[in-house]
């Protein structure tokens, strides 16, 4: 998970992040297996402020973990020397066996973690190494954001990236 770690906390630094998560991982589930297809970045830290990064109160995940909050769910990502902390929003994925595509990052948190018993099993769903041939990315600001993004130009951040699969 060494790709994940945020150093220079620049766009191009997130764009290659998503061009390994897009091209060399996937997400199983216990009845599917998905591609992502559109993601968003939220990292804060003391030189890089972006209000819209869910603050750590309840919990304080690790990279890599998951981290659900009143949005959908991220990719926990943190870097302990700087003091920075954020995560990687799922906004789409593609049922790579259905070929259908799932949009918006509520029903991508509902698509990845429902259906198993809360009784007999644990939740299974992970990102594992998965090769797909290579994606075209593009970006854009990211969306939804509130006044809280606003206040100190986060709102203006090319921080979400996408892909249109083929396969």
């Amino acid at each position: 998970m060494d790709f994940l770690t945020i150093e220079k906390e620049t766009e191009d630094e997130f764009q290659s992040i998503a061009q390994t998560l897009f091209d060399k991982y996937a997400i199983r589930t216990y009845e599917a297996l998905y591609r992502l297809t559109e993601i968003e970045f939220y990292w804060n830290s003391p030189l890089h402020v972006d209000n819209s990064t869910y603050k750590r109160k309840h919990v304080d995940p690790k990279t890599g973990d998951w981290f659900f909050h009143y949005s959908g769910v991220d990719i926990a990502i943190r870097n302990e020397k700087t003091g920075g902390y954020g995560g990687i929003l799922i906004r789409g994925i593609y049922d790579v066996n259905r070929k259908i595509k799932i949009k918006g990052p509520m029903v991508c948190t509902m698509k990845l973690f429902s259906g198993t018993s809360a009784f007999t099993q644990s939740i299974t769903t992970q990102i594992v190494p998965y090769t797909f041939s290579p994606s075209i990315i593009t970006n854009r600001t990211r969306i939804g954001l509130g006044q809280n993004a606003r206040e100190n130009g986060a709102d203006k951040f090319n921080y979400a990236f996408l892909i249109n699969p083929k396969e």
